[in-house]
């Protein structure tokens, strides 16, 4: 069966409206969106990519059986037809997947898996990414030795990269910035606060400019704006709004919600530098941080998951540790 114009130009714009409703963070709708691309999914491409975001909804609605299951679909067309970069992304996501089930082993297993094939074909993004995952599990099963090796490898690839101008700056950034907050944990929980303290207050700095400069980046050029966010209504019944206030509003939404992503990553590592500081006896500056940590957690905490990788696993260590 061959796929018409018209089921084509339908897809394409199925597909947009689901990553527009996603970005919105409307995820029961992004989902019944994507389902119906699904059913007119007629190559493997088009179904790969439509398995790989139905189950990236069901990750943001906390359905991580369904998740999994729509990712391991996505992932076996990505190796029947041979789309390594498209592999490893989707290892990646079913890592990430069963890190927020709290099934760690499984998750380095898939996140291993990722580093192989990238290192297999030379994909030193997909290494540096795979690398700072694998810093993550190892810091929650109290690996610390393997984290250390990990992120220090990842964040030499992600310098080269900034340096290079291979990759943009602010990708550059985000993935420096996560392998140095791994770093920062490692150390912290191997008892060396001086280094951990460094590495946190590193990782803090850059993370505030990030902050600084996607606020500037979505909220004063609107070209960037509707670059992120299509306007194209699907064919069927299901119409998005066109109303210019209620699209404004959408656009203000999106802005927030990206924000949010990136005020959460502060505020986790300011969680961190707060128990540094507590445990090397600086009372002071341990509350200015879980002060400064709870105002960005009560602006945030609806508009992005931030206890399920980092936050839950370390209160419960610290306190298991304290108590």
């Amino acid at each position: 069966m061959v796929c018409t114009n018209v089921d084509s130009s339908q897809l394409k714009q199925l597909s947009q409206t689901g990553d527009r409703l996603f970005d919105l963070g409307k995820f029961e709708t992004a989902l019944k969106t994507f389902q119906e691309a699904l059913e007119i999914a007629l190559t493997d491409e088009q179904a790969l990519h439509i398995f790989n975001r139905i189950g990236l909804v069901y990750r943001r609605l906390g359905n991580y059986n369904f998740a999994l299951k729509y990712l391991k679909l996505a992932l076996h067309i990505a190796k029947e037809v041979g789309n390594q970069n498209q592999v490893v992304m989707i290892l990646n996501d079913l890592g990430e997947t069963y890190s927020l089930s709290i099934e760690y082993s499984l998750a380095l297993k898939y996140y291993a898996q990722a580093l192989e094939i990238s290192q297999n074909f030379s994909n030193l993004v997909g290494m540096g990414i795979a690398l700072n995952h694998l810093g993550e599990i190892y810091n929650l099963l109290g690996l610390f030795d393997q984290s250390l090796n990990c992120c220090q490898k990842s964040m030499d690839i992600f310098y080269k990269f900034e340096r290079k101008s291979v990759l943009d700056k602010l990708t550059a950034q985000i993935n420096i910035s996560l392998a140095l907050h791994n770093i920062g944990e490692a150390y912290l929980w191997i008892g060396q606060y001086i280094q951990a303290r460094e590495t946190l207050e590193l990782t803090l700095a850059i993370r505030q400019k990030i902050c600084q400069v996607t606020f500037r980046y979505f909220s004063k050029t609107q070209n960037n704006l509707d670059n992120h966010l299509s306007h194209k209504t699907c064919l069927n019944s299901q119409k998005l709004p066109q109303n210019p206030q209620i699209i404004q509003q959408e656009k203000i939404n999106f802005t927030e919600s990206i924000i949010c992503q990136h005020g959460a990553d502060l505020a986790n590592t300011m969680n961190l530098i707060e128990k540094v500081y507590h445990n090397l006896g600086q009372w002071k500056k341990a509350n200015k941080y879980h002060q400064q940590k709870l105002k960005i957690w009560e602006s945030c905490c609806d508009k992005y998951i931030i206890y399920n990788v980092y936050i839950l696993p370390f209160y419960l260590r610290f306190h298991s540790h304290h108590n």
